[in-house]
């Protein structure tokens, strides 16, 4: 049970299931990945949306939607799923349509060599592991600033004091007036004897 926590998500759409299942078969080879394979490529968005796929490797020349349709889709649905496109047209047309509509991390040409076709989505896994930790930050940095706009609506200058001069005055008396300010639990029994 734990080795299938470990194992990273793989899918790989192809409408060719021939080639589909070379695709497979080559990436199966690897211990740490999971591999689920699909001619529909709307099957592997449902899959994409539902699970946390670290890799998409898709062809590029699909009846449905191109594979550079299916990239930008799946971006749109989970950014941090790495998409790599397989093709026998190696244009610039191709190259440029990936890029703008999916932000392809690699183009493999048809056919393929197998290892280069494995570390190339291992390369793509260690891609989606930094993403999945840049995400994580930028959530964090998210939920801190959402806090701080919430503290600072209910208590105006909580975030940043506006001071006149550099210095701030404490008061004779700070535990009254902090109950007068509702800050409970801050009372004398705090100041140490």
């Amino acid at each position: 049970m734990a080795e299938q926590l470990s194992k990273h998500l793989i899918l790989c759409v192809d409408d060719d299931e021939a080639m589909l299942a070379a695709v497979g078969r080559c990436l199966r080879r690897e211990a740490g990945f999971e591999v689920r394979t699909t001619t529909n490529p709307h099957d592997a968005l449902a899959w994409i949306r539902d699970e946390p796929f670290a890799v998409l490797v898709s062809d590029y020349d699909m009846p449905e939607m191109t594979g550079a349709q299916l990239a930008g889709q799946a971006k749109l649905v989970r950014p941090e799923t790495v998409r790599i496109l397989l093709t026998g047209k190696r244009t610039l047309e191709t190259a440029v349509d990936g890029i703008n509509q999916g932000e392809i991390f690699r183009f493999i040409g048809k056919p393929f060599e197998d290892c280069m076709l494995r570390q190339s989505v291992a390369d793509a896994v260690q891609r989606h592991e930094e993403l999945v930790a840049l995400s994580g930050d930028r959530q964090r940095r998210e939920r801190r600033e959402a806090l701080r706009a919430a503290l600072e609506a209910e208590y105006p200058g909580i975030s940043e004091p506006r001071r006149p001069g550099a210095t701030h005055e404490v008061t004779a008396d700070p535990w009254t007036e902090a109950q007068e300010l509702g800050l409970l639990g801050l009372d004398r029994k705090l100041e140490p004897r």
